[in-house]
């Protein structure tokens, strides 16, 4: 997974790639390409993210989403 994609995201769409990803897998690309503004950046990362074990993808998920509420309080 390529850091530079991951890290031009907002932290508030970096949660909602880990979202997308962690309830729909592959097909996460499918919704996330409904956004009129930054849809080729979101399935890139969730392609990326796809494409790691299932292991760690849970793992770096569950750290994505615990950082985006640390940073919403």
């Amino acid at each position: 997974m390529s850091l530079a994609t991951w890290r031009s995201l907002s932290p508030r769409d970096r949660a909602l790639v880990a979202v997308a990803v962690l309830v729909d897998g592959s097909d996460s690309k499918l919704y996330l390409e409904c956004d009129a503004e930054r849809a080729e950046q979101l399935k890139r990362a969730a392609d990326e993210l796809c494409s790691l074990e299932v292991d760690a993808r849970v793992a770096f998920v569950g750290t994505v989403l615990r950082l985006a509420l640390e940073e919403g309080e």
